[in-house]
């Protein structure tokens, strides 16, 4: 169901405007036409002075509306327009009738009273049906009226005039922002230009038949002529050119590898000097000789989380009865830090690495490593 676009409660219909509105806001927004004391809806009456009198009576003062009525009206039309507006507007106060010769005077200022007293809503329509009304002239104009027109145009115009002003200013500063960014783009244009070859220059830039060509620098020039130019232009004065006898006498370095890398989203790519490592040698002759190679130093393991009650000579029965040849070995108990498992130091050949290493080799739950014996503390002994 639509909502009421005020109090947003459902129930909503479309109200004037094409607005969704509840009944209760509809009221607020278009409050209905005030029933008279009747009850009936407003009525139209025909009364010449009553019609002059309600649309004159705000625009101008009360002393010359009643003027003008009483130069045009008769006592009779004052009475009867008076009586009307009784009748209609029903007022608290009761309808008098005057006497004395200023009877009209006074009939005109209860007219007046009692139709500016009254509520513009309940007030009835009075028209002219032969259009007999008051002639007003400049001398029935109120001028203190048409000076507070003045001053609130006035006021509007002041108002216009500053915002005009400041449209002004900020029409101004953006024109000279605007100049600044082109002189700013024009000196980068020209800066771009008289560089020939900027060092954030792309491999698509550098490729692109737009980027500028170098011509005529003085370094490319000089390199382009060989050393035979070089020695024949220096021939006439019997001197030999630094450059030349310097790298003739300057020994040849050697040139070191180089490992280019990955390019870049620029197009080039990085060369990065490769580390010369210095390379080791075994041999491997079967010729016979007097020299005596050193025995290799047997390889250390660590054997952990076996039972408490294993010993030394266990481990090694372990190892002679699974080994696949006789290999020296030799085997000592390490403390621990608990007594729920004991810890041994095995020294095996060099040739049974790999199989007292393998996982497959100790059983289910025992953790085996390369050992790896404290090293002596550098400190002094306090």
């Amino acid at each position: 169901m639509p909502t009421c676009e005020d109090c947003r409660s459902t129930g909503a219909e479309t109200r004037q405007g094409d607005l969704f509105l509840c009944q209760r806001c509809n009221n607020k927004r278009f409050p209905p036409a005030a029933p008279t004391s009747h009850g009936e809806s407003k009525d139209i009456f025909i009364n010449d002075l009553l019609c002059f009198v309600v649309n004159k009576m705000d625009k101008m003062p009360g002393d010359i509306v009643s003027k003008l009525c009483l130069e045009t009206y008769s006592e009779e039309e004052i009475e009867v327009a008076k009586k009307l507006v009784f009748d209609t507007c029903k007022p608290s106060e009761r309808n008098k009738k005057r006497q004395g010769n200023n009877k009209s005077v006074t009939n005109m200022s209860d007219i007046l009273r009692v139709l500016h007293s009254a509520d513009p809503l309940t007030l009835p329509t009075f028209a002219s049906a032969s259009l007999r009304l008051p002639v007003v002239t400049l001398e029935h104009t109120d001028f203190t009226l048409c000076l507070q027109e003045v001053q609130l145009m006035r006021q509007e115009m002041k108002v216009v005039r500053a915002s005009t002003i400041d449209n002004m200013k900020v029409q101004t500063e953006l024109a000279t922002l605007r100049r600044e960014i082109a002189d700013l783009k024009n000196m980068r244009l020209s800066a771009s230009q008289t560089v020939p070859t900027p060092r954030n220059a792309t491999f698509a830039d550098v490729v692109s038949d737009n980027y500028p060509q170098q011509t005529g620098h003085p370094l490319a020039t000089k390199k382009s002529q060989g050393p035979a130019q070089v020695h024949a232009q220096g021939q006439g004065d019997n001197t030999k050119p630094k450059s030349l006898a310097s790298a003739s006498h300057s020994p040849r370095r050697r040139r070191r590898s180089s490992v280019p890398t990955a390019p870049d989203t620029d197009g080039f790519s990085v060369v990065k000097r490769k580390k010369t490592k210095s390379r080791a040698i075994v041999g491997t002759g079967n010729k016979p000789s007097t020299l005596l190679t050193a025995k290799a130093r047997p390889t250390e393991v660590f054997v952990t989380r076996l039972g408490p009650d294993t010993e030394p000579k266990d481990v090694e029965q372990y190892l002679r009865d699974n080994l696949s040849q006789d290999w020296t070995l030799s085997c000592s108990s390490l403390p621990t830090k608990f007594d729920s498992y004991t810890s041994f130091h095995v020294s095996v050949d060099t040739d049974a690495t790999e199989e007292v290493l393998s996982p497959s080799f100790w059983p289910c739950g025992v953790l085996v490593r390369r050992f790896h014996s404290k090293r002596p503390s550098l400190r002094p002994e306090q």
